[in-house]
């Protein structure tokens, strides 16, 4: 332990009194005077609303474990979900490590965590060349941890594992890149994340801990305190404050706090135990200090607003939820998402395609809001290849159509999905995003009434052809050049108007109404078991088709196809007939494979064994028990090299399919490309059962043969 750690207990009593000291003078010579309705009146950074595009890091020792059961979800968790699996975890600590609690434990773990291949500098160089602006990089997570030169614990990067300032580096490195940092702070949950029930007031540790402390007693001010004490509050805003002081840090970034509204608590509502308002009262104080500290120092710094119930009142900082995807253009927001489904290192994880995290970040800036996409290094420092494709991709990305991202606006609509397009302004200039490739015409129907005269100049990023336009009576039609130039996956086409582009007064101003059909957040990062529900849609060039007839041989648009090699798999358990039977070229009167009744997110993948030019894909039912031969679903295809899970936003929809009921015994459907298009390159598809909507019961397709025709 370093040499400056003996005032520990001087110092912890005195941070508290110091902040209190300060929040005081605050309230009389600073900008906000310690309530929420003057925190609400806090602007919006420049750097923040025109910087777009952040970076978040996940990285503690955790990330010495890599590992999650199931192997998807938020491995940053497993410190805690070991100790609430013990049979499925220990014998893996076992193997690794040789021991398992009590005898080993997380306390132990930690030592495996070491940064050694770590260089702040090259992390910084490469955040800035792919375009970041700002880092969020967790200086303490649920664990108990910290990442920085700590003073008030002995469980800090510092004395222990890597033995280095990992905070404090890296804030220097972003610095000289001209990046905003901010260090993330989630010891919210801490006080009962190792306790037998997680978001309680009065939390009391988990058995195994609580025999580790006894044989350890170090350990118990890493796993502890236990309980929403004032001890515990007083300790959370004295490392904020450490961090604060110590870093200056541009944004206040803290997880959701779930006890504000569980253990009969209801705190924005006005509902709160004596415990919890005394916690909200002093938060309010540190973000309170945190902005006029900001102010002080001439700096423009801002908070975050994490959850679905949010932290604080509407209009206090930025709205925040991870993967958030609002539908509407919402107050000022980010989403927080991940390449994978871990925040933290997960070996293994399954990715996004590179195609989808493009669309999710032009959709999110469309809807005014920012990206914060997230990486999960490994304990030595290094990121793993898959993150630095994406990476890499976004650069790529970036570098041609960043004219439509940083210091953007949104525009009167967001989007329109019959044209796959998305919308930013900039100025005088309207930016149409094409998320699928523009090989046909397309029609902006926000742009009708506009006049030839409205319109300077039209042009694709990326590319040095002629754009050709005009107006029609539905709106501005534009003609892509056959040279798309050097964009994949979107392509940004810029419109030199006459005038102001931004439109101030569409956003959605109420939270609760922006939020409506969002994602719930999970907090232990377990999958959703559910798939969205999809809107009836196809595909630009591609078309639904659909035969029903009594004899398999009076099939003439969608004949039946030969025998495939091509492996299809189930995202649940099927009963009846083998799923092999779904690729043998054959339709018989029975029910093929079938989910079990009630799940209500069945859904079957075939893998193309590489990625080819898809132009069409198809499914054959068979009618059983009246209602079987039904298809109601939608298709996905993804280009991942790797197996991209079961999580459809890692998948492009191609199209819905609805058959609706027919007393034919056979029933064929089909999304297929128009002539001389292709649905795209892909080498998973999807066909996802049920639902497309949210009425109705489980899946009831009874497949016979699902067939992909490539170039």
């Amino acid at each position: 332990m370093s040499t400056h750690k003996p005032f520990f207990l001087a110092i912890f009593l005195f941070l508290p009194m110091l902040f209190t000291a300060r929040f005081v003078q605050a309230q009389q010579t600073a900008p906000y005077d310690g309530s929420w309705e003057s925190l609400q009146k806090m602007p919006v950074p420049a750097w923040f609303d025109d910087g777009k595009i952040g970076i978040f890091i996940h990285w503690g020792p955790y990330s010495a474990i890599g590992y999650r059961k199931g192997n998807r979800g938020y491995a940053e968790h497993v410190p805690k979900l070991m100790y609430r699996d013990p049979d499925h975890y220990f014998p893996i600590l076992k193997q690794r490590w040789g021991a398992m609690p009590p005898e080993f434990g997380y306390k132990d773990i930690l030592a495996d965590f070491k940064a050694e291949n770590w260089e702040p500098d090259a992390w910084a160089k490469l955040f800035a060349e792919v375009g970041f602006k700002y880092c969020v990089m967790t200086a303490e997570h649920h664990d108990g941890w910290a990442n920085w030169d700590s003073d008030l614990t002995p469980w800090n990067a510092m004395d222990m594992g890597p033995k280095r300032d990992l905070v404090g580096d890296l804030g220097k490195a972003l610095k000289k890149q001209g990046l905003k940092f901010a260090p993330s702070y989630h010891r919210e949950r801490h006080q009962s994340f190792f306790a037998e029930k997680l978001y309680v007031v009065n939390a009391t540790p988990l058995p195994m801990i609580a025999e580790e402390i006894k044989r350890a007693p170090e350990a118990a001010s890493l796993y502890g305190p236990f309980g929403t004490t004032k001890a515990f509050v007083d300790d959370y805003v004295a490392r904020w404050q450490e961090i604060q002081k110590k870093y200056q840090p541009d944004m206040l970034w803290v997880d959701d706090f779930p006890i504000y509204t569980r253990d009969g608590n209801n705190v924005r509502k006005g509902k709160a135990r004596p415990e919890i308002q005394y916690f909200d009262d002093q938060v309010r104080g540190m973000i309170t200090d945190f902005m006029n500290d900001g102010a002080a120092r001439g700096a423009d710094v801002y908070v975050n607003n994490k959850g679905g119930n949010r932290n604080w009142p509407a209009g206090v900082g930025c709205l925040e939820k991870d993967n958030l995807k609002l539908k509407v253009i919402g107050p000022k927001w980010q989403s927080c998402t991940t390449f994978g489904s871990s925040f933290g290192y997960l070996e293994g994880d399954k990715y996004k395609s590179i195609e989808s995290v493009i669309h999710e970040m032009v959709e999110v800036i469309s809807r005014n809001g920012n990206f914060l996409i997230n990486i999960g290094p490994k304990s030595d420092g290094t990121i793993p290849q898959p993150q630095l494709d994406r990476l890499m991709a976004m650069k790529q990305w970036l570098a041609i159509n960043g004219e439509a991202i940083y210091g953007s606006r949104y525009w009167k609509q967001s989007d329109q999905k019959e044209d796959q397009l998305a919308f930013t302004t900039n100025g005088k200039k309207l930016y149409a995003i094409k998320l699928a490739k523009p090989e046909a015409s397309f029609v902006i129907n926000g742009t009708a009434g506009w006049n030839q005269e409205k319109v300077q100049s039209v042009r694709l990023l990326g590319s040095d052809a002629t754009v050709n336009f005009s107006m029609t009576p539905a709106g501005m039609k534009i003609d892509p050049p056959s040279d798309l130039g050097q964009s994949t996956h979107a392509w940004a086409f810029e419109i030199v108007t006459d005038e102001n582009q931004h439109t101030p007064n569409v956003i959605t101003l109420d939270e609760d109404e922006a939020l409506k059909g969002t994602k719930k957040v999970d907090l232990d990062g377990n999958a959703a078991a559910e798939h969205p529900a999809v809107e009836p849609f196809v595909s630009a060039g591609a078309e639904a088709v659909v035969e029903s007839f009594a004899k398999l041989d009076s099939f003439a648009k969608i004949p039946l196809p030969a025998a495939s090699t091509c492996k299809v798999t189930a995202n649940h358990p099927t009963k009846n007939d083998p799923l092999t039977s779904l690729t043998d070229g054959e339709v018989q009167n029975s029910f093929g494979p079938i989910f079990p009744n009630g799940i209500r997110s069945g859904a079957y993948k075939m893998d193309l064994g590489s990625i080819q030019p898809v132009t069409s894909v198809s499914s054959w039912s068979c009618r059983k028990s009246k209602t079987r031969g039904r298809q109601n679903l939608a298709i996905y295809g993804s280009d991942s090299d790797s197996d991209p899970g079961w999580k459809l936003s890692n998948f492009k929809l191609l199209g819905t399919v609805d058959t609706e009921n027919s007393n034919e015994q056979f029933t064929a459907a089909a999304i297929r490309a128009t002539e001389g298009n292709t649905l795209g390159k892909f080498r998973w598809i999807v066909w996802a059962v049920a639902p497309i909507s949210d009425a109705g019961g489980g899946e009831n397709t009874a497949f016979q043969e699902l067939s992909v025709q490539t170039k």
